[in-house]
């Protein structure tokens, strides 16, 4: 899950529900200067499945010894490997298209994919989840050819390919930094991306703003709507309350009245 502090609470938001966002941003992509998805329904089933492989994981609701919740990037690599490859045969039965990207994403953490490198990408090491690791690479090498093969995946639909994977990671990342980092000023940019599929398409670095208010504003701007408007669904467990294992308990299990709510705007 994603854990935040913020005024005295935790705000607490599962992987699926962060991805319902990243879902909803790809299907609203594509006010010019950038295009919508060729495979827009593949490309939408990707952003807003691909972390239903830590659905089962979060609703065990695990904590560290203190009563606070694992945050996604505590969790064992022995364990996360486990659950994406769970998660991709699930996206995959839904949309081989959509598998192959989410195929992409996740092994793109360990092995850079058209030069696009994740924030702490994982370095390999020698012990049990260095190994674990490995095996989950060398298994989604296996799982991308055999689906570029069957999708008869051509260099044209490969260039189509980097161009949506590189959009999966904007579609995912937005909607992390939304959940995880708040409205507090942060800005940044992103790493660059195609506007366009279409041969000679240029590259261009999103830049993202958080502003006070719940306000994302984005440029060069993306999104068919403007402004545009979610609400991602998440859970506020007091501070204090952290030491009462079953009052957290009850909270992630009972609690649907809170929420990330943010609004997109043009920079």
């Amino acid at each position: 899950m994603i854990v935040r502090e913020e005024a005295g609470h935790l705000v607490l938001v599962r992987q699926s529900d962060h991805a319902l966002l990243s879902g909803w941003l790809a299907a609203a992509w594509g006010a010019p200067p950038w295009t919508a998805p060729p495979a827009r329904a593949a490309a939408v089933v990707a952003a807003r499945l691909h972390d239903l492989a830590w659905t089962a994981f979060d609703e065990g609701l695990p904590r560290r010894p203190d009563g606070r919740p694992l945050t996604f990037f505590e969790v064992a690599r022995t364990v996360s490997t486990r659950l994406y490859a769970h998660g991709i045969d699930a996206v995959e039965a839904i949309d081989p298209h959509a598998g192959l990207l989410t195929s992409l994403h996740f092994s793109g953490f360990f092995t850079s994919h058209w030069g696009w490198r994740h924030a702490g990408q994982a370095i390999a090491t020698e012990d049990e989840d260095g190994a674990a690791v490995a095996r989950f690479v060398e298994q989604e090498r296996v799982r991308q050819s055999r689906l570029r093969d069957s999708l008869g995946v051509d260099p044209a639909g490969e260039a189509v390919l980097r161009c949506e994977y590189r959009w999966l990671q904007l579609w995912d990342r937005l909607s992390l930094d939304v959940c995880m980092r708040g409205f507090h000023g942060w800005t940044g940019y992103y790493q660059e991306a195609a506007l366009s599929p279409e041969p000679g398409a240029p590259d261009v670095s999103l830049h993202v703003e958080l502003e006070p208010g719940g306000v994302c504003r984005l440029a060069p701007y993306p999104l068919v709507l403007s402004p545009y408007r979610a609400r991602v669904p998440a859970v506020h467990v007091p501070l204090a309350d952290l030491a009462d294992a079953a009052a957290v308990e009850r909270a992630w299990r009972e609690g649907g009245s809170d929420g990330v709510d943010v609004t997109f705007r043009p920079g």
